[in-house]
């Protein structure tokens, strides 16, 4: 069984990487959250994806080491920040979801601003909590049960995104600047892992 998520672990393993391979590795983990913010839209008719979806494949941009200026990004996060719905509002099982695609992306955009590699590591964070709660509310776990945080760690979704975290960081590791195809190919499997977390 894979182990728990650790900031610290992940913030040691992500500072031994080069700026592109840190900042691909967090858009991975935004790939896969996407869909979560898509169905609660669907869910509750709230805003549009295209903020979110056009501030992602800028960084995907920055990851090929073409520069974003910093007014650029700014109006990013702006319109991100927009997207983020508030819980006190809506009551879908993807509003938390929802809300951490939005703050793993703003994550990634700071990071381009102020090149804290604990930026990304938020990022990944979001994407661990959002299987968590989707783990805790489909299978109506009591918040009360002493077991409960091993129950969640050893769920086959938990399981499965801690697995693929471990296997990213690893092929980021191996991304050389620019190389547009790599990029692309791990860009492409983690669109197309990422509706499991939905569907399954």
């Amino acid at each position: 069984m894979e182990a728990t998520f650790s900031d610290e672990r992940l913030l040691e393993m992500l500072s031994k990487m080069a700026p592109h391979q840190q900042l691909a590795f967090g858009a991975v983990r935004c790939e896969r959250m996407l869909p979560s913010y898509q169905t609660f839209m669907r869910e509750v008719g709230w805003r549009d994806v295209a903020p979110l979806r056009e501030a992602l494949d800028a960084v995907w941009v920055a990851c090929e080491s073409e520069r974003i200026t910093d007014a650029q990004l700014g109006e990013l996060l702006s319109k991100c920040e927009e997207c983020a719905p508030s819980s006190e509002n809506f009551t879908s099982l993807y509003t938390s979801s929802a809300q951490d695609a939005v703050f793993a992306i703003c994550s990634l955009l700071d990071f381009l601003l102020d090149g804290d590699v604990a930026r990304v590591v938020s990022a990944a964070r979001f994407s661990i909590d959002s299987v968590d709660l989707i783990v805790q509310e489909r299978e109506a776990m009591d918040p009360r049960d002493p077991l409960r945080e091993h129950k969640i760690l050893a769920h086959p979704l938990m399981q499965q995104e801690l697995l693929r975290q471990q296997r990213d960081l690893e092929e980021a590791s191996q991304i050389a600047p620019g190389d547009r195809t790599a990029l692309l190919a791990f860009r492409t499997r983690a669109q197309r892992e990422s509706n499991l977390i939905v569907s399954s």
